[in-house]
């Protein structure tokens, strides 16, 4: 202790006091545990009410730690929470496979403003009904002038007298929630601007994702709104930005009409067309979504036609949204990752007879289907992502429609994607649709629920869509 001053022995002295203190009580940071936490995407870290100044109590001189760290969040079941992507996966909350096996409930587009079928069952037993043939997630197109009008419900809800009198979106909300109790996730569709009138259901004439009398900016903030309305209900899985971006007519279908008489994908030529380039609109959609919602899958459709010299017309030509055959070059680039989904429709010959259904086999089939859109699923690709096939149907009152495969009938075609699905269980679909009737309360032919709406239409249809709607 030579050579030391009393100061110094003082300072000593309260040094080894500190350590000790250390050594007993901790430090004041919260303790780390060696195991890291898998936090779920969407989880809420505190589940604690907000600290007013009344609760606000005076804290001990010494912060003690906590006696163990926060437990680990438990999964809940598959599909829980909300979902994003790994390469070309959905996944759920932890990490879990998901396949998007859904169906779309169609109506909610129409001047009538409800999902159809609500004249004949309560919305929460249609739910129920869809829920109970396997299916986890609903496909719901609305439109635009629901959503800025929101109108007052009168008619097709004969068996939904709650609804009489409500605003439309409240009976989207009903749906929302109810969704949110069954445990069945909810897509919703941007349908269309204007709403189809009685005499137009089903007719589509808007090719872009905006009009005169609903512009871009429109969508963009109906958009926001939805996604703000529906941020705390994690039913809502994702967006559907624009149903079936295309080409109007009149054809023939060549590069004029491509450039100049709808949606197109990226520049042609060295020539930006902004007001007319789908892919620059989903991006920026799909940020103003994600910017509200960073949790939300955002499902980008593709276009109908596309710049190909190898054509006689110049041009490739598919289904409505069918074409995402740019991405290989222009992909969609959003600023939050692990959220874009690619979604083309595709049909058979009941649709259209398309020259590629002539001798059709599995592997010709392959070939139009990777031209067109599967080609995305190659994960060592810089634009890889995930595929929802988010249309594609059959009749249901011809059995050459489903089983019974000729030639190369609708059958036939219906058989070979369900093998394609089969072999792809990372591919999710939406059959369309679920509708016993259209908006008219006309019997549909191609829905998987009968005129009544309390049972399958169709019980080969039904077994065939269960074969493909686990991973």
């Amino acid at each position: 202790m030579r050579g030391i001053t009393a100061a110094g022995l003082l300072l000593i002295a309260a040094l080894m006091l500190g350590t000790a203190a250390s050594r007993i009580f901790g430090t004041l940071e919260a303790p780390v545990s060696d195991t890291p936490r898998a936090i779920a995407v969407g989880t809420r870290l505190s589940t604690a009410p907000p600290v007013t100044p009344a609760a606000v109590v005076r804290a001990s001189p010494i912060a003690r730690p906590a006696t163990s760290p926060t437990p680990t969040p438990t999964p809940g079941p598959i599909g829980s929470g909300y979902w994003h992507t790994d390469g070309t996966r959905i996944v759920d909350a932890w990490g879990r496979s998901i396949r998007i096996a859904s169906v779309t409930w169609y109506g909610m587009e129409s001047t009538y403003w409800v999902p159809a079928g609500l004249d004949y069952q309560p919305y929460t037993s249609i739910m129920d009904t869809i829920k109970g043939l396997g299916y986890n997630a609903i496909r719901l197109p609305y439109s635009n002038e629901l959503v800025e009008h929101d109108p007052v419900v009168t008619d097709r809800i004969k068996a939904n007298s709650e609804f009489q009198g409500v605003h439309a979106m409240q009976v989207m909300d009903a749906i929302m929630n109810y969704a949110h109790k069954i445990g069945i996730k909810i897509i919703l569709d941007d349908h269309r601007c204007r709403a189809a009138t009685p005499n137009l259901v089903n007719y589509l004439d808007e090719p872009r994702w905006y009009t005169s009398e609903y512009p871009e900016s429109s969508w963009i903030a109906d958009w926001k709104a939805l996604a703000a309305r529906y941020a705390g209900n994690d039913a809502l899985i994702g967006v559907d930005l624009r149903n079936e971006p295309h080409t109007n007519g009149p054809g023939p279908w060549n590069l004029h009409a491509y450039l100049y008489q709808g949606s197109i994908w990226g520049p042609y030529d060295g020539t930006t067309y902004p007001h007319s380039d789908w892919r620059l609109a989903a991006r920026r959609g799909g940020d103003a979504v994600l910017g509200v919602n960073p949790h939300l899958l955002i499902f980008v459709e593709g276009v109908q036609l596309y710049p190909n010299p190898g054509q006689g017309s110049g041009v490739d030509s598919y289904w409505w949204s069918g074409i995402l055959s740019p991405v290989r070059r222009y992909p969609v680039v959003l600023a939050v990752p692990h959220q874009l989904v690619y979604s083309p429709h595709d049909w058979g010959p009941w649709k259209w007879e398309m020259p590629w259904f002539r001798g059709m086999t599995y592997e010709s089939m392959q070939r139009v289907w990777n031209h067109s859109w599967s080609f995305i699923l190659n994960s060592h690709a810089s634009y890889a992502a995930p595929v929802w096939l988010g249309e594609f149907g059959t009749c249901t009152n011809n059995p050459g429609c489903v089983d019974d495969q000729t030639g190369d009938n609708q059958a036939v075609w219906f058989h070979l994607l369900l093998r394609y699905l089969h072999d792809h269980p990372e591919v999710g679909w939406s059959f369309f649709a679920l509708n016993g009737t259209n908006s008219n309360d006309h019997v549909a032919d191609n829905g998987l629920l009968n005129a009544r709406w309390d049972d399958v239409a169709n019980v080969d249809l039904q077994r065939d869509l269960a074969s493909i709607q686990s991973r």
